[in-house]
């Protein structure tokens, strides 16, 4: 992605971030995905940029920091453990893929109706694996200019 398409997607995020992850929204947890994996790692670097004291977890270079391979229940512990001040999960597929689609649905349900406690931000692969799983959980919202598609909560009202 070349520097000016950065900086859209960057302008893009930050105005969808004051809109639907605010402290005064209920339901933040928030989603993006993109068919492109380079302008996934841009969207990555940007998110790690503008919460720089958010944990990140990425499903493609697990480390010590990061969950390992377990069950949803496991995995929802660990995600709405009251230590993170944020979360940033990348490329949740390395956990989520493992799960049968009843599961996945109960992570995305879990997300799109949490409230309180730390904000999280979820950063996928966009494809059909998504399509099926999302049950009117969260509702796209496609940022202009760019090939990002931000989820929001379909529990918060769309501007």
């Amino acid at each position: 992605m070349s520097i000016s398409n950065n900086s859209v997607l960057k302008t893009e995020i930050e105005a969808l971030l004051k809109t639907y992850h605010a402290p005064t929204i209920r339901y933040s947890h928030l989603a993006f995905s993109s068919k492109n994996l380079l302008v996934l790692d841009d969207l990555a670097q940007i998110l790690k940029a503008l919460f720089p004291s958010y944990s990140v977890w990425n499903g493609e270079q697990p480390d010590s920091n990061t969950p390992a391979l377990c069950y949803r229940k496991q995995f929802l512990d660990e995600v709405f453990n009251p230590l993170h001040q944020g979360l940033i999960i990348q490329h949740p597929e390395y956990w989520l893929d493992r799960w049968d689609i009843l599961e996945k649905q109960a992570f995305w349900s879990a997300l799109s109706e949490s409230h309180g406690g730390h904000p999280i931000i979820v950063i996928f692969s966009e494809g059909n694996k998504f399509a099926s799983v999302n049950q009117q959980y969260f509702n796209p919202q496609p940022l202009a200019s760019t090939a990002v598609t931000a989820w929001v909560s379909t529990k918060t009202s769309l501007v």
